[in-house]
């Protein structure tokens, strides 16, 4: 993607990565994962080249900027963190594995949530925390050396996702009309546990078409589909053979990183891990 940079035509690079709410920050970590995965397995030689500048800062020891061709010393996510709870962004984030890739600043979050609610995430949180939420993305924008655009991941059948994610987008849009704005957003199933889900798709849908250059919507019911569909696979697979360790070579049937809390925390990983592959596909 290029553009017209005074007078002189220039190839747009960065992408940040914008993840709100419980699914989209559990979508976002399941996709630094696999981005940080696939470039190990190709860049042998630890360089920062182009394509990992894209999602990624590199630091040196005092917090300068490494510039593209020197060797991977500390790497750091261009992305901003937004969930009104804070269970995942502490659990998950703050404390997790990937914790060493994000800093302090690039995190928004309250209690005690939305309520999912679509309306308290965007008439309410969203002008409460709109001069923290600018100041935080121009901040982002201004370690970007040539921005192409804004990728959301978030949920629309819930509060946070769908009304402050919608209101983010908004803003994004207001504050960098050129840039282009995608959003990865996962759909309800029709069987969805939060009654008002229905209406807070709705509401948050108007805005993506407003706002958005792109939206990649996902079926909620189609990714659990696909898992149990790869899961009898898999079982089949491993019955017919009498291997217990038996491995497809897709990431999805990896369990290594899988939850221990039962079927549906599988399930929720390898829902996440799809779409972060698409995203990855994509970009």
């Amino acid at each position: 993607y290029q553009r017209i940079v005074h007078g002189e035509q220039k190839m747009l690079r960065e992408i940040i990565t914008v993840q709100v709410g419980q699914c989209g920050n559990q979508i976002g970590l399941a996709f630094w994962e696999l981005v940080l995965k696939e470039h190990s397995k190709h860049n042998t030689e630890r360089i920062y080249d182009e394509s990992l500048s894209t999602f990624f800062r590199n630091l040196d020891e005092k917090g300068h900027e490494l510039g593209i061709g020197s060797s991977i010393n500390d790497l750091k996510a261009r992305a901003l963190i937004i969930d009104m709870e804070c269970g995942v962004i502490e659990n998950k984030i703050k404390h997790g594995d990937l914790k060493e890739l994000f800093e302090a600043h690039q995190f928004i979050s309250d209690n005690p949530g939305c309520g999912n609610n679509w309306a308290v995430g965007y008439n309410e949180f969203g002008p409460q925390y709109d001069s923290i939420l600018i100041d935080k993305i121009r901040k982002t924008t201004e370690l970007c050396d040539s921005l192409q655009g804004f990728m959301f991941t978030h949920s629309l059948g819930g509060g946070t996702g769908s009304g402050f994610g919608t209101y983010t987008l908004k803003r994004v849009a207001e504050e960098y009309p050129k840039e282009l704005k995608f959003s990865c957003c996962v759909l309800p199933s029709e069987d969805d546990d939060v009654i008002v889900s229905p209406y807070n798709t709705t509401l948050a849908l108007n805005e993506l078409i407003e706002h958005a250059d792109c939206v990649l919507p996902v079926d909620n019911k189609a990714l659990f589909d696909i898992v149990g569909r790869i899961e009898e696979n898999y079982s089949k697979k491993k019955t017919s053979t009498g291997l217990t360790n038996l491995k497809d070579g897709s990431s999805i049937m990896e369990l290594d990183s899988v939850s221990k809390k039962g079927k549906k925390g599988k399930e929720y990983i390898r829902e996440n891990t799809i779409v972060a592959n698409m995203i990855s596909s994509l970009t």
